[in-house]
């Protein structure tokens, strides 16, 4: 097996807790064999000794200190460290076998019953021991003092990709905050790569099978065009709703594999989610129109807004200039600052160039609410919204206000440089684009900041800034000119990621209600 860490093996150094002992004792060996063995020559060199017993004696502790040495070695190097692998069916550990595992030389991880987290005295999370209660056997100790930072980041990372939810306790979920803000601190990117690959990897290889064009739904009031875009158990559709409208259909499915328990928890959030989101009326966001359940799939149709994405017009436009910038980030503000001022507050968790449409005099219209279904990711395993806009806080399944802003300074960073972002990285359009100011730059590295107490703390917070920077701009910038084409929206619908969840009577009523309105 390669020692190479990929999305599906990772591979850790252990220093067995022995380590201390066995290399004090080769110290001890060393200096008893530097003194002991070369002793019967010296004595017998400055001394004439006619007495055998005394020779022989001097004879047999350097032939013991050579054999103690020998021994001492020998444990320190098998105890120095162990070659621990984590792999998606299970871990394998030297010296650990279970009678009739799934796997041939390791213990998978049905097999773990619990993940849980030994906090030190010292209270410092790496000085803890992670414990892993095996089904009819003893449990699997390893203290994290015994591994470095990047092992240690590997161990807790594999446990939360690969071992069942179930096995997490809420000690484990602690540690994971703690490897979280830990990681933040430094430029470490090998946890990035096992993520990120395991991420990719769940995004791109879900089986779904989209609806075939002419497809209709509820009763004919909804019919299928064409595709646009599918990933995971999703897609996204170009439809006609009540049979003259072209809207979006916006498609989720619960894995058939799941149990009962997990559907209701599904067709329940769906319902909250749908209301949640068809309350909101902002002509910066994109409307949902209507919401149902049908053939145990969940649908959700949203307005539809003719024009280009950012990302396509900075494609076919190269970097807007940092006035247009300071515009759409005003917008950009905006709309967060309403997503989050609702009762409850909306964290967005997807703002992407691709859910940024231009509309007709040249506003960003925010079209996409693929990462509030965040219920469906989790019993999927498809992790929501794109790696170079995704806050680190997120990468662990703990998105918070700050969240999207992280995401937006991400946005500003790509319409800036016409690149998107290192993922889980501060980002500085500078870097790339000289002409950028500096007040700019540390605008979108605030924005940006790994670490939730160095982030921009709130949405007002980032108004504040903003308008500052805004005020501080020499009045002869204007923003740039924008032309939007009407017509077909290019990739506007990238994410694939669904949102919202309702019962069918209930659909039906509510979705009545705003057709009215609608039309």
């Amino acid at each position: 097996m390669s020692e190479r860490s990929t999305a599906k093996t990772a591979v850790i150094n252990y220093r067995s807790p022995t380590a201390e002992t066995s290399r004090r004792l080769a110290v001890i060996s060393v200096a008893c064999f530097l003194v002991l063995f070369p002793l019967p020559i010296i004595v017998n060199f400055f001394v004439s000794m006619q007495i055998h017993m005394v020779q022989a004696l001097l004879l047999a502790l350097s032939i013991f200190s050579l054999a103690f040495l020998l021994a001492c070695l020998h444990g320190y190097r098998h105890n120095r460290q162990s070659r621990i692998i984590l792999t998606e069916r299970g871990i394998v550990v030297p010296g650990r076998r279970l009678p009739n595992s799934p796997m041939k030389d390791g213990i998978a991880w049905s097999q773990v019953d619990r993940i849980s987290y030994l906090k030190s005295d010292t209270g410092r999370f790496h000085d803890g021991t992670v414990v892993l209660q095996i089904a009819r056997a003893s449990p699997i100790d390893l203290k994290l003092r015994n591994l470095s930072s990047e092992d240690a980041d590997k161990l807790v990372s594999a446990c939360e990709l690969w071992a069942n939810e179930p096995s997490k306790d809420g000690s484990f979920k602690q540690l994971l905050d703690a490897v979280t803000e830990g990681r933040l601190a430094g430029e470490d990117g090998g946890f990035t790569a096992l993520w990120l690959e395991e991420a990719q990897r769940r995004l791109s290889t879900t089986p779904f099978v989209p609806l075939a064009p002419g497809t209709t739904l509820q009763e004919g009031r909804v019919k299928v065009v064409q595709p646009l875009t599918t990933g995971g158990w999703s897609a996204i559709y170009l439809c006609q709703w009540q049979e003259k409208t072209s809207a979006i259909l916006k498609e989720a499915v619960v894995p058939p594999g799941a149990n009962e328990e997990l559907k209701e928890k599904a067709r329940k959030h769906f319902e909250k989610e749908a209301v949640l989101l068809a309350g909101l009326d902002n002509p910066k966001i994109a409307r949902v129109l209507d919401y149902f359940i049908e053939n145990s799939r969940q649908y959700m149709i949203i307005q539809r807004i003719s024009g280009a994405n950012v990302r396509s017009y900075v494609k076919d436009r190269g970097v807007v200039s940092e006035s247009q910038a300071l515009k759409w980030a005003g917008e950009l503000v905006d709309i967060v600052t309403y997503l989050h001022n609702r009762t409850p507050p909306i964290i967005h968790r997807d703002l992407t160039p691709e859910n940024l449409v231009l509309d007709m005099r040249g506003s960003l219209v925010l079209i996409d609410f693929g990462a509030a279904n965040e219920f469906v990711g989790t019993v999927t395993g498809t992790l929501v919204g794109k790696p170079s806009y995704i806050s680190p806080e997120q990468f662990s399944g703990h998105a918070t206000l700050q969240s999207d802003l992280y995401s937006l300074g991400a946005v500003l960073f790509f319409m800036l440089t016409a690149r998107d972002p290192q993922p889980l990285s501060v980002a500085r359009p500078r870097q790339y684009n000289k002409v950028v100011s500096e007040a700019m730059d540390d605008f979108v590295a605030g924005l940006t900041a790994l670490s939730l107490a160095e982030r921009t703390s709130s949405v007002e917070v980032a108004r504040e800034r903003l308008d500052a920077l805004i005020a501080q701009a020499s009045p002869g910038l204007v923003p740039d000119p924008v032309l939007v084409e009407t017509g077909e929206p290019e990739s506007s619908y990238d994410s694939g990621k669904i949102s919202g969840k309702i019962s069918g009577e209930k659909s039906g009523e509510k979705s009545g209600e705003r057709q009215e309105d609608s039309g």
